[in-house]
């Protein structure tokens, strides 16, 4: 991958559209095909907890989410580091590791991505691989995925954390119950 380059690849929820995490012009490029709000910031995904050490900052109740429910469908928003912040000007991150091999092999080996729901803001997920191809095949540098099907097709529980205290942002399949039972054990 070069700078400015997109691409698309499944992860255990949706088909992401991505990019490197410090690629700027990637991330200009992402905001323009999805017609995206640029108040909104993308979601960064990583393989490994560690990984998160130089982006966020995140307590012990962060860390007992994680660790009960990563890799999958949880997205937890936490405070930037200082660093982070001064690279981006973004004071919060929301941070996943995805649960699919694809996604998993594409950051181990490019590192934490920005992705986001391959789709037109405002509209469903396209978690149709055909229908991916057609569209966006001519406008990203590559889509991964080996077969026809549907992924999840669930957008991913979304929680902020960076106040440190949970707050749900958006409820997918993990549920609040199972995160309040997952911080009482």
């Amino acid at each position: 991958m070069k700078d400015g380059d997109m691409i698309i690849f499944p992860t255990d929820t949706v088909y992401g559209l991505a990019t490197r995490l410090y690629d700027d012009v990637g991330l200009k490029n992402i905001f323009e095909l999805k017609k995206r709000d640029k108040s909104k910031t993308i979601p960064i995904l990583v393989s490994k907890i560690v990984d998160i050490n130089p982006i966020a900052h995140y307590n012990d109740d962060a860390l007992k989410l994680m660790t009960s429910f990563w890799p999958g469908p949880l997205t937890i928003i936490l405070k930037s580091t200082q660093d982070f912040f001064k690279k981006t000007g973004e004071a919060t991150v929301a941070v996943r590791i995805p649960n699919h091999y694809i996604a998993l092999n594409v950051i181990d080996e490019f590192g934490p991505m920005r992705t986001t729901s391959v789709n037109q803001s405002g509209e469903r997920e396209l978690n149709c691989l055909t229908k991916i191809k057609e569209k966006y095949g001519d406008k990203v540098f590559h889509i991964y995925g080996e077969y026809e099907g549907k992924y999840g097709g669930i957008p991913s529980t979304i929680i902020d954390m960076s106040k440190n205290e949970l707050k749900v942002i958006r409820e997918g399949t993990i549920t609040f119950e199972q995160l309040t039972e997952a911080l009482n054990k």
